[in-house]
Formats: structure tokens, C-alpha cells, sequence
């Protein structure tokens, strides 16, 4: 009879446990820094695919012909700009180095693709340029994927 109490109680300590660990996933607390970190990430990652797909239609043949070409550019700008602060603040908050690698890894691909936007937009479009952005854009994506990928913060 003694074993029964031993399951039971082995079984409330694993539930306990899962417990804590799903709510630590999820950032529903946030002074559980993972959590909260991962959420930020996550919602970082969310508005760096946004500024992806906006820059990847910038470099399209003839979207710098558009009347729309100046207005898009200063949104670029002011989401890359708002982005920046965020993947900032996420690599300061880090809790660990490989949390702290994913954060820097967005930041700086950002910037490098910022860079290559730049190049390509004052050369007036050209094709060589074009295929830096599209390199640097395919940089900057994979180190979104990285940096909201939860496997490591699950156990």
C-alpha cells in the first residue's frame, strides 16, 4: 500500500512540474525571465517578418518607380529603427549566451540588410545590388527563425 502513495506522489511532483515548465514557455508569468524573454522574442520575430516581406517587396523590379517609393522607404526605416531597439533590448536581457547569440545574430543581420537597402536604393536599383539585399534578406530571415525557436527553453 506504501507504493501507491509513493506513485501518487511521484505522479503530483511530474505534474508540478510540467505545469511550471509550460507556464515558464509560454511567459505567462513574467518574472520568470525565460518566459518572459521568449515572449518578446517571439513578438520581435513576428514584426522582424513583417519588415522582411516589406523590404523584399521594396527590391522588386520597378518598386522604385512608384510614387509610393518615398513613403515606403521611410516606413522601412522607421520599422528597422523601432525593430533595432527591440533585438537591443532583447540582447541585454538575455538570460544566457545562447539567448544573447540569437539577439545579436537578428540585430546584425537587420543591419546588414538595412546596409544593403541603402546601397541598393541610392544605385537606383540595380541588379547586383538587388541580389545583395535578397542574400542579406535571406540572413536576416534565417536569424528570426533562430531567434523565436523555443526547443531550448522547453526543458
Amino acid at each position: 500500500m506504501a507504493w501507491l502513495w509513493v506513485v501518487v506522489g511521484a505522479a503530483v511532483v511530474i505534474g508540478v512540474i510540467v505545469v511550471v515548465r509550460v507556464l515558464r514557455y509560454m511567459g505567462a508569468n513574467d518574472s520568470v525571465v525565460t518566459g518572459g524573454w521568449l515572449a518578446q522574442a517571439i513578438d520581435a520575430s513576428r514584426k522582424g517578418s513583417a519588415l522582411h516581406e516589406a523590404m523584399d517587396a521594396a527590391v522588386r523590379p520597378g518598386a522604385l518607380a512608384t510614387a509610393a517609393d518615398g513613403a515606403r522607404w521611410a516606413d522601412i526605416q522607421r520599422r528597422a529603427d523601432d525593430l533595432a531597439r527591440e533585438l537591443t533590448a532583447l540582447h541585454v536581457a538575455a538570460a544566457g549566451p545562447e539567448d544573447r547569440s540569437a539577439a545579436g545574430d537578428a540585430l546584425g543581420s537587420l543591419q546588414a540588410a538595412r546596409s544593403a537597402m541603402e546601397a541598393y536604393r541610392n544605385a537606383g536599383g540595380g541588379a547586383e545590388e538587388a541580389d545583395m539585399v535578397r542574400s542579406r534578406l535571406s540572413a536576416f530571415g534565417e536569424s528570426l527563425r533562430a531567434l523565436r525557436s523555443p526547443q531550448r527553453h522547453l526543458w
